[in-house]
């Protein structure tokens, strides 16, 4: 277990976003309560957690941000309660800190998209967006799209792609991106990206978009916070 404490960070009625081993969706959710070696998140009844069959002895993430760092606690599902506020009691065996180098706030979202070597090219890879912010935002792709789109170059260089993403099957979000970061995994290959050029069009899509997350960010804490302050009997 890492030497920073859960308190230094979080606090009881906070938002994180908690992820299940077996699924690659971030889902949103609340701490109800903390102590030494334990953080209790309220799962309600997210289809995802049940779609998985959360189990005891499970794995879970979670990840927390501040203006200065990046947290990502890594613990055993210990507990699940069924009553009334539904939640689960998560042992934190490592907790990681990073420094926050975003310029802008990020949101997860699963989001189908196409990859291209530019606006006119018809081939393309399909991606999934997995966060957004003003300035970027993560793909992930079962290929690679250098070798899928043949565009190898050197690895010091830089390269711009246009990011053709679905917000819905008749509204897209468009724009041409520089990949800053790409790591692989198990799963295929994730891309960080730098938004390098939006048309107005675009940009006031991406704007509306953003406007849309951060509404239900604060609906959802609005909904939780009010739900655990009457029902937590760690509140105090």
């Amino acid at each position: 277990m890492s030497k920073i404490k859960l308190r230094d960070f979080l606090s009881e009625g906070a938002i994180i976003r908690t992820k299940h081993c077996n699924s690659t969706n971030w889902v949103t959710n609340v701490v109800y309560a903390i102590n030494e070696d334990w953080i209790e998140v309220d799962i309600g009844l997210e289809k995802d957690y049940i779609d998985n069959i959360i189990m005891i002895g499970d794995t879970m993430r979670c990840k927390y941000s501040t203006d200065e760092y990046e947290f990502m606690l890594i613990g055993w599902v210990t507990k699940i309660k069924l009553e009334e506020p539904q939640s689960i009691t998560i042992k934190i065996h490592d907790v990681e800190r990073f420094a926050n180098r975003r310029d802008n706030y990020r949101y997860d979202i699963y989001l189908c998209s196409v990859i291209k070597a530019n606006r006119n090219d018809e081939k393309g890879v399909f991606a999934i967006m997995t966060n957004l912010s003003q300035g970027g935002a993560a793909f992930i792709a079962k290929e690679d799209i250098e070798k899928e789109l043949e565009t190898a170059y050197n690895m010091q260089e830089e390269k711009n792609y246009y990011f053709e993403v679905f917000i819905t099957p008749k509204k897209q979000l468009c724009f041409t991106g520089t990949v800053k970061r790409k790591t692989s995994n198990e799963k295929g290959f994730e891309y960080g990206v730098k938004i390098f050029d939006i048309d107005f069009q675009n940009e006031k899509t991406l704007n509306e978009l953003l406007d849309e997350l951060e509404k239900k960010d604060k609906e959802f804490y609005n909904k939780r916070s009010s739900f655990w302050s009457k029902n937590s009997k760690y509140n105090k």
